[in-house]
């Protein structure tokens, strides 16, 4: 069936040459590979996007963050109340924590991340005209969180351990650390097809599923789409609490609780829960451009991973090239909140970028409308999960 798919997409790219692409978006096909295979990469040609050029804002490398300074009095809702009393309420999958009616952390049943308010920082890097400053901090716990059996008492010790941390200069959380690895962080990482986070080490890894995998040398310093969102979730810890080093753990397949190597695999089957299901475009209706509904970028918050189909191109009205399951997905990257255009930003690796990237070379860096209302990765989203 997946050959009889491939085919057809193929036929169905001949029959449309007017489609043919100007600019080059860059994906990671996920699954279909070999045992150690990660993402594949691709070319898809997408029309009127480049590299974004102008503007004035004044952008922060990441090694250049504003200072966080401690303030706050204890027991408030401020971003450094190092010791507070919390109230917990339960919607739906998400446990909030609040302080005085003012909810400052959220923690999803099955998964690993936690959300949390804290002081505001200002993100950039060099090929990105526009920043993202944001207040959500992303930490991760050493298991994932149980709704039912994790009592109070422990996500309150937790959670003003780690409020404490976010006011302190030296331990990034999820969203610093993806910075580090983007053009002009400090360790800037180039792309290759196949690189998982081992390879970028230059470290041997063994895992869970599978006999031990030596890592490529020659793709020591590199990472694709999958393999950059592992080493970010999985190799780096962003918090160590009770003598534990917070990170995700890694599996080769598909692992209950592990994140798996493939883009596809993370959606399917990674910690945590969808937050977007894997996206449609159903029979007879009218074109919807691909971009997410207003309702589905609400649900979307920083650190979560989301996901395209770099074949797909719903700008098409039959959307001829668009897999109907999640055997689609061939790109991973992670939102790491609105830049100061409004637009929905995410970080990636990508070939034509040379590495991962929140700039524009090889289509805008954003997943929302945005822009001039279309957009390469806008028109291939297919969905989005929080770890």
């Amino acid at each position: 069936m997946a050959t009889i798919l491939a085919a057809f997409r193929s036929f169905a790219g001949a029959l449309l040459p007017s489609l043919a692409i100007a600019a080059t978006l860059t994906g990671c096909l996920g699954g279909g590979g070999g045992a150690d295979a990660g993402d594949e990469d691709t070319e898809i040609t997408s029309g009127d996007e480049g590299e974004e050029t102008g503007g004035d804002e004044t952008t922060t490398p990441p090694g250049d963050e504003p200072v966080v300074e401690v303030g706050g009095e204890e027991q408030s809702a401020g971003p450094c109340g190092k010791v507070a009393t919390f109230s917990f309420a339960r919607s739906g999958e998400t446990k909030i924590a609040s302080i005085g009616g003012e909810p400052v952390a959220w923690f999803t049943h099955g998964g690993y991340s936690v959300r949390m308010a804290g002081p505001s920082r200002t993100f950039g890097a060099n090929k990105a005209a526009s920043s993202v400053t944001t207040t959500t901090w992303v930490r991760t716990l050493s298991e994932p969180f149980d709704a039912e059996k994790t009592s109070e008492e422990t996500l309150s010790a937790w959670l003003n351990a780690a409020r404490g941390v976010n006011c302190e200069a030296g331990t990034q959380d999820v969203i610093a650390i993806s910075y580090d690895y983007a053009e002009g962080g400090s360790k800037d990482a180039r792309y290759a097809l196949g690189a998982d986070f081992h390879d970028f080490l230059g470290i041997d890894w063994d895992p869970i599923d599978a006999k031990s995998i030596l890592a490529d040398l020659g793709l020591e310093g590199a990472l694709d789409c999958s393999g950059y969102m592992r080493l970010v979730w999985g190799s780096r810890a962003n918090f160590t609490y009770d003598g534990a080093d917070a990170s995700l753990p890694l599996s080769l397949k598909s692992v209950p609780g592990h994140l798996p190597r493939t883009s596809e695999d993370m959606y399917r089957s990674g910690p945590g829960r969808i937050v977007v299901p894997f996206r449609t475009q159903p029979a007879g209706a009218a074109p919807f451009q691909g971009a997410p509904t207003t309702t589905e970028l609400a649900a979307i918050e920083p650190g979560d991973l989301v996901f395209f189909d770099s074949q797909c191109n719903y700008t098409i009205a039959t959307a001829l090239l668009c897999g109907k399951d999640v055997g689609a997905i061939s790109h991973v990257g992670m939102f790491v909140g609105r830049d100061n255009g409004g637009n929905y930003r995410f970080i990636s690796s990508r070939s034509q970028a040379n590495g991962p990237t929140v700039g524009n070379t090889g289509g805008w860096s954003i997943f929302n409308a945005g822009v001039d209302g279309t957009g390469s990765y806008p028109q291939r989203f297919r969905g989005a999960r929080r770890l």
